[in-house]
C-alpha cells in the first residue's frame, strides 16, 4: 500500500472535521431536547424508593443504623426506612442493607431466618423482627 499524498490527507482531515462538526451538532440537539422532554413528560417520581435516572440519589452523610436485638426494633426499622427514603434505596436492597447492620443476637437470629425463608422481602423482614424482638402484644 502506498503512502497517502498530502492532498489525500487533507481530504481525509476535512472529512473528519465535517463528521465531528455534524456529531457535535447532533449532541447539542440531544442535550437541548433532553430537559424539554423531561419537563413535558410530567414525571415527578413515584416516591416508591426506586432509582430514577432523572432523580439521582442524594448522597448526604447519613449513617445506617445498627441493631443488636436488645431493644424494641421499631426505632431501628424507622431509622432504616428514613435512610432508604433519603438515599432512594430500591426494594431489593433493603433487607440486605439492614441485615448487614445487625449485630449480636439480631445477627444470629437473621442467620436462622435465612435458613428458614431464604431472604424475605422488607415487609416480611420487619414483621419477623417485631415478632422476635418486639414487646409482647
Amino acid at each position: 500500500m502506498a503512502e497517502p499524498t498530502a492532498a489525500e490527507l487533507a481530504t481525509i482531515v476535512a472529512n473528519l472535521a465535517k463528521t465531528v462538526e455534524n456529531l457535535t451538532a447532533k449532541v447539542d440537539a440531544i442535550q437541548q431536547a433532553s430537559p424539554a422532554a423531561a419537563a413535558s413528560s410530567g414525571h415527578k417520581g413515584t416516591g416508591s424508593g426506586e432509582h430514577h435516572n432523572d432523580h439521582p440519589p442524594r448522597f448526604q452523610k447519613m449513617d445506617f443504623p445498627h441493631y443488636d436485638g436488645k431493644s424494641d426494633p421499631l426505632a431501628f426499622i424507622n431509622r432504616c426506612e428514613s435512610y432508604f427514603h433519603q438515599q432512594r434505596i430500591v426494594e431489593e436492597e433493603k433487607v440486605w442493607m439492614a441485615s448487614y447492620n445487625l449485630e449480636d443476637a439480631a445477627q444470629m437470629w437473621y442467620i436462622m431466618v435465612q435458613q428458614d425463608e431464604v431472604t424475605p422481602q422488607w415487609r416480611r423482614f420487619t414483621e419477623l423482627l417485631h415478632l422476635r424482638f418486639g414487646p409482647p402484644l
